[in-house]
């Protein structure tokens, strides 16, 4: 039997988009194993236990945990772009930054159940008034703090906050193909602005002599398999290392243009999702929803909160019945127990 390097499959029904099958946790390694494991690495150095980066892949194969993995954390839910492909300028929740006193309670119960990573996400999280002094705190309570940002910052000082914080791991995503494709699929960014900012930040690193790994998420259509190589070379005279990520169709964002899309979306199928066995995302407001995809949903029928750390604990949110029913659910193939995540691609 021959391995599938890519999760990509050919597409009976239109040959120009091709379907991507999320569910092919090998393949999704193999087609990025170089960035995956310089990564997976580095955080293995900062302290973080093996069996949790483990369990991000291959949860199906290792016992629950008493704990996420890792925190997902949205500072604020606002953006300064709008990806055509994006969810972001589609949710219909309401948008604001995190309070001083929902991130200290964030704060109070990542200490408490000692999580080893955080990731910085959600909108665009260099917008937050408080972005350095926030970013500063969760670096000193986990091991290993990481942030993706669309790299369209008014300040030059963000980039030397993101490395004094410091952040170990600093993603920026970069849409592939040159000015005109990344303005065209960015409206409101300016790729001027975003080659000055790498420049700064690469600057900054050597200036600071700073750990952090910078990492270019190169976002890649169906149509730029051919300058795939040749862009990966390009942009890495910005970075540390380049992850290939493949734009692959958000199910309740209408737009087809020359991208991926999920097995599970075309046969409305159940994915077999890895979410609820390693990550909770705890929302600007503190909502925790299932997942990010159920959080930012359109449709109000799939999108799930389970509570909010304002008012319940993390430990009790994650041992609760309702991430165990998932967890039990996504397991055993109860299908009756995961309804809300009939369609999505699962992660």
């Amino acid at each position: 039997m021959k391995l599938k390097l890519t999760p990509v499959i050919p597409n009976p029904d239109n040959m120009t988009l091709p379907l991507w099958d999320n569910s092919n946790r090998i393949a999704k390694i193999l087609y990025r194993i170089r960035p995956y494991g310089i990564i997976s690495w580095h955080v293995l150095k900062k302290g973080v236990p093996f069996m949790e980066i483990a369990r991000t892949q291959f949860p199906y194969v290792l016992p629950n945990a008493n704990r996420p993995s890792a925190i997902a954390v949205e500072f604020t839910n606002h953006c300064n772009i709008n990806c055509v492909y994006c969810n972001n300028p589609k949710i219909v929740r309401p948008r604001g930054f995190m309070s001083i006193k929902t991130f200290s309670r964030l704060i109070k119960n990542i200490i408490e159940m000692n999580i080893s990573r955080v990731i910085v996400g959600g909108g665009e999280p260099t917008l937050h008034p408080k972005f350095a002094s926030f970013t500063s705190e969760l670096a000193k309570s986990v091991k290993f703090l990481s942030i993706v940002t669309g790299g369209q910052w008014t300040r030059k000082e963000i980039a030397y906050e993101m490395l004094e914080a410091p952040f170990d791991l600093i993603e920026i995503s970069v849409d592939a193909g040159g000015k005109q494709n990344y303005e065209k699929s960015r409206k409101g960014a300016c790729y001027k602005k975003l080659f000055n900012n790498l420049k700064l930040l690469k600057k900054a690193k050597k200036e600071l002599r700073a750990s952090s790994i910078i990492n270019i998420r190169l976002m890649l259509r169906p149509s730029q398999k051919t300058i795939e190589k040749h862009q990966i070379k390009y942009w890495s005279q910005f970075s540390d290392i380049i992850m290939p990520q493949y734009i692959v169709k958000v199910d309740y964002v209408d737009y087809h243009e020359d991208i991926y899309l999920p097995v599970q979306h075309k046969t409305q199928a159940y994915p077999k999702c890895s979410i609820p066995f390693k990550e909770i995302t705890v929302q600007w407001n503190g909502e925790i929803p299932l997942c990010g995809p159920s959080g930012n949903q359109i449709d109000l029928s799939h999108r799930l909160i389970i509570d909010n750390i304002n008012e319940s604990s993390i430990s009790d949110i994650w041992d609760g019945k309702v991430f165990q029913q998932y967890r039990k659910g996504h397991r055993n193939r109860e299908l009756d127990k995961i309804q809300v995540c009939r369609g999505c691609m699962g992660h």
